[in-house]
């Protein structure tokens, strides 16, 4: 049976040790007491015979071993990196048991909200689904559990006790399957939704999938429950831990003796104290994994599985019969009130009331709700976004490598790529990405421009370098787009070979600078001949 402790523990508090320490049934006293006994019993007869049966040469002789035995045990029996990991595979093991140990009020929530009517063939369909459910966990836990196999020793006691019918338990003895016979009362089952289903019962048939997938997580459920019990952890696995600890202990009776007779003021004299808590800790560690390898025996901290079983009858029934399609009726609640706060009993409150749940730095004040917050866009490609270099590192470095005669990229524009050649039918023209806008035209609400509507169906065409500029040099750049490349569209007819491609100029702030551009990232060739208040600008 299950040992509950969370009680004595709701609250932190000097005596909760005290309250956990000293029960009995479940605890680490009653699994280890009877191996403790036998150990000590073993090392006080070795403590007699080395100590009053050998001569001492012949002590000083058996010394020499048990030094060297004592020296070299701990690195040969590395014994918490194997408990350690033992018991972490055990647990996850033990946790997805419990998980999937079947719980019924799923599933008669589902059956009894889309299984609709009050006709007595109804009610008796709903009845019988959640009893062939159940009866599928009883077929299971018998032959998995055997405090159920005790209940359950036979198909007669199943039916004595409720589960099956007499004519189902003749069904079910002459279903030809050599294999285990569980699937065959979640078979019933799924017959007597399909039945009310076509019955009408069951108004749409996403309604019916939702009721039968309820059914077949149910079944998965008893079907992991299986599997954990018909492949356990590998034996030679907890054959190694539980050869291991003992072997570990065996030669503690040598190796933690006290083999120094002059001295007799020490704490091991005459009981060997430390050995003992030790052995309580490594025992007591390997019990708790000896008793969470199978779950669902007859432990003090196994699974309740016959309480489980009478649980889920009673509750399913209740469910999709007592219960079914009935509610109190429904008045207005206090929660409306304008003036409704929570209320507490008086002895609660004076005890103190839950503190409310805020954020950790929802405490911090930085400014009063009146304060007017000056807000700026921030461009998508600057260093604060995209976490590129310190502008300023990057205008010093740029000039320092201008100074150099040498020609470098500015860390505010990135490079697009490399570029692809279009498809040469026109079904898969039509087919590739376009772009929907110009290559300045993101700051101006998407809106594409004529100048550049036919280029900018394609791939941009590529930019060069314009050897002047007549606009202030201070606010403003001259971006000039040359002739299309081997790899742009041709150019629209409408313009004349002779006539010079429109001129766009984009003003860009010393703040604009600083930040980066406003506008998509275009590839460039370097600064301005004439850049000469070392604004840094760039020509296209």
């Amino acid at each position: 049976m299950t040992v509950s402790y969370n009680l004595d523990v709701s609250s932190v508090s000097f005596f909760n040790f005290f309250r956990v320490l000293f029960r009995w049934r479940g605890s680490v006293w009653k699994s280890i007491w009877s191996e403790l006994v036998i150990w000590l019993i073993f090392y006080y007869m070795i403590m007699v015979t080395y100590r009053y049966a050998l001569s001492p040469d012949q002590r000083e002789e058996v010394r020499k071993y048990i030094e060297n035995l004592h020296e070299n045990l701990d690195n040969c029996v590395p014994l918490t990196f194997m408990l350690a990991f033992f018991v972490t595979v055990i647990v996850d093991r033990w946790k997805n048991i419990f998980a999937n140990i079947g719980f019924i009020e799923n599933t008669a929530l589902a059956i009894a909200t889309l299984v609709r009517g009050d006709s007595a063939e109804t009610v008796l369909a709903r009845r019988t689904i959640i009893r062939y459910l159940v009866l599928s966990q009883v077929l299971v836990f018998r032959d998995i559990s055997l405090k159920v196999r005790r209940r359950f020793p036979n198909t007669d006691s199943i039916i004595k006790s409720g589960f099956l019918q007499e004519h189902e338990a003749i069904i079910l003895e002459e279903v030809d399957c050599p294999y285990n016979k569980y699937w065959v009362p979640i078979n019933w089952a799924s017959s007597v939704l399909h039945k009310v289903f076509r019955e009408g019962n069951i108004t749409a048939p996403p309604l019916f999938n939702a009721a039968w997938q309820e059914i077949k997580t149910f079944r998965s459920n008893m079907a992991i429950l299986c599997n954990f019990d018909w492949v356990p952890i590998p034996l030679a696995y907890p054959q190694v831990i539980f050869v291991a600890v003992r072997f570990y202990f065996f030669m503690c009776l040598f190796t933690r003796q006290h083999l120094d007779m002059r001295d007799i003021r020490t704490i091991d004299y005459y009981f060997p104290i430390l050995t003992v808590f030790q052995f309580i800790f490594f025992m007591g560690w390997m019990k708790v994994a000896e008793g969470l390898l199978n779950p669902l025996g007859e432990d003090d901290d196994d699974f309740e599985c016959n309480f489980l079983i009478d649980k889920n009858i009673s509750t399913g029934m209740a469910i999709v019969d007592s219960t079914y399609d009935k509610f109190p009726e429904m008045k207005p609640d206090k929660f409306s009130e304008p003036s409704f706060t929570p209320m507490y009993p008086e002895d609660v409150i004076d005890s103190g009331a839950d503190h409310a749940l805020m954020g950790s730095a929802q405490a911090v004040k930085l400014a009063e709700p009146s304060d007017q917050i000056d807000m700026q866009k921030v461009d998508v490609n600057s260093p604060i976004v995209v976490g590129k270099p310190d502008t300023q590192t990057s205008t010093f470095r740029r000039r320092l490598s201008s100074a150099f005669g040498r020609k470098i990229r500015s860390l505010s524009v990135q490079h697009l790529g490399p570029e692809k050649l279009e498809p040469e039918s026109p079904f898969s023209q039509s087919m590739a990405p376009q772009r929907p806008y110009g290559p300045f035209e993101l700051s101006n609400g998407f809106t594409s421009s004529g100048g550049l509507t036919n280029a900018s169906q394609g791939h941009l065409p590529k930019l060069e370098e314009e050897e002047s500029t007549s606009v202030d040099s201070d606010t403003t750049e001259v971006l000039t787009i040359s002739p299309p490349s081997t790899y742009a569209p041709d150019p629209p007819t409408s313009v004349p070979p002779t006539e010079p491609l429109p001129v766009f100029v984009v003003p860009r702030t010393i703040s604009e600078d600083t930040l980066g551009p406003c506008s998509p990232t275009l590839p460039f060739n370097k600064t301005l001949e004439n850049d000469n208040d070392g604004l840094g600008r760039m020509k296209f």
